[in-house]
């Protein structure tokens, strides 16, 4: 690989000029440094367990506290604890595009609120019957899944 180091020369005025040929070879190389550490852009949770769409279409539509409890079953076994990481889950959920979007953060107990630092998070997209149409876990390194 021919990498190019980058030559710069100031004029005048202050403004740095260099070469466009040397600066596009170490953006490409930069990038393909970049690509080759990075992990899978999406993950999904699939299978009945996870992402259930068994729901007939003519079921009646689900409310705020049935896709938060929908979602809250969909989490893997101890997502939400309690465990010596993990105290309990948070929802926040909104109602999008006639769909229902909740994301559900694991938290610690500190004294007075719920702490989100250094845990993980997972979002479930609900149809308006309640069938899942995503279940996409965080992607913080180390977070269980």
């Amino acid at each position: 690989m021919n990498v190019h180091r980058l030559s710069w020369r100031v004029d005048r005025a202050g403004l740095a000029f260099g070469s466009f040929r040397s600066a596009v070879s170490g953006v490409a190389a930069l990038l393909f440094a970049a690509a080759a550490f990075a992990g899978p852009v999406e993950v999904y949770r699939e299978g009945d367990r996870y992402c259930p769409r068994s729901t007939p279409a003519s079921s009646p539509r689900i409310d705020v506290a049935a896709a938060e409890r929908i979602a809250l079953r969909l989490m893997p076994d101890d997502f939400c604890g309690p465990t010596s990481r993990v105290a309990g889950c948070d929802t926040v959920t909104e109602n999008f595009y006639d769909t229902w979007r909740v994301y559900v953060h694991q938290y610690h107990k500190v004294p007075k609120a719920h702490d989100w630092s250094a845990l993980t998070h997972s979002y479930v997209i609900l149809d308006p019957v309640g069938n899942c149409m995503a279940n996409i876990p965080g992607t913080e390194p180390g977070a269980p899944r």
